[in-house]
């Protein structure tokens, strides 16, 4: 098979000098997770990548156009648009491009003493049963494309790109946490290009906040999202990952902790702000959701 030498047209890549490598591996700010490579390949024709004994970096791969492939385990995965997957650390493996539709894809290397944990909290069904050992799962995760997400990569790529300078490698570094963590599902990521009500469950989550003194019903915030209730709970439970009503009980308590804290209401009267007609309740509630009382919680923060 023909492979590409001389690169494809529009490409970003950076490849960090080894001695340079071996001061962010045990610098202070960096060591814990680093990136080592970083690129952009734009319609990556002929892109075809085997490594026998792995690579000693992990390595994502985040396809946004085109199609590609990897083997990974004897067992052979496709890609497709608004797909990412990692290559594990050590790991053999082989991954290329469609021939008839090349992918195009954001791809870094990185390490670090707590970048094994990214991969458990990035692959699917990190939280479930049966996911650990050697059975973990590989396969392509499909996650919708963020601003946020090419923003962080652009502004880390430049930065690498400035490593003769150590503090332009350490800053790149500081991003790269959010930057993994915007392709786990499980983050509810409001759309920042999107009003809120246009999405119906950001709509509520609003609605919510603007009325944290009442008890609202599942179908009252149903209703709100235009949606029937049992639809609209499956719906929130995936993107929040949580029930509306306890979500709703969680922001209750948020607003409680800061009314106990900046305010000299009494608790019952704290309870009353947040739509408790009874303070013993409300003090089970918040004792529930905090690991204290509404009274140690109080004297916690003033101490």
């Amino acid at each position: 098979m023909l492979k590409k030498k001389e690169g494809f047209a529009g490409q970003r890549s950076y490849a960090l000098p080894g001695e340079l490598k071996k001061q962010i591996a045990v610098h202070p700010l960096c060591e814990s997770l680093y990136i080592t490579d970083i690129g952009y390949y734009p319609k990556a024709a002929f892109h075809d990548r085997e490594r026998r004994k792995g690579s000693p970096q992990h390595i994502l791969i985040y396809c946004i156009q085109g199609e590609g492939w990897y083997f990974l385990n004897d067992q052979r995965y496709s890609v497709k648009p608004n797909q990412m997957f990692i290559l594990p650390a050590d790991q053999a493996h082989r991954y290329g491009t469609d021939a008839q539709n090349p992918w195009t894809i954001y791809w870094l290397h990185f390490t670090g003493s707590r970048s094994h944990h990214f991969l458990d909290f990035l692959r699917p069904g990190h939280d479930s049963p049966g996911h650990d050992g050697p059975g973990h799962d590989f396969s392509p995760v499909t996650v919708s494309p963020q601003p946020e997400r090419f923003q962080l990569f652009d502004d880390i790529l430049a930065h690498v790109e400035m490593s003769f300078n150590l503090d332009n490698v350490i800053y790149a570094n500081s991003s790269l946490s959010r930057f993994l963590a915007t392709f786990n599902n499980a983050v509810y990521n409001p759309n920042p290009l999107t009003q809120p009500e246009s999405d119906p469950i950001s709509r509520t989550i609003t609605f919510m906040k603007e009325n944290l003194s009442k008890s609202l019903s599942l179908e009252e915030l149903a209703q709100v999202a235009g949606m029937s209730a049992s639809h609209y709970s499956a719906v929130f439970r995936t993107k929040v990952q949580s029930a509306p009503i306890n979500f709703f009980t969680f922001l209750k308590i948020q607003e409680a902790c800061r009314l106990l804290e900046n305010t000299r209401y009494r608790i019952k009267e704290v309870a009353y702000q947040i739509g408790y007609s009874d303070p013993y309740h409300f003090s089970r509630v918040f004792s529930h959701v905090m690991g204290v009382s509404p009274r140690d919680f109080r004297q916690r923060r003033k101490a």
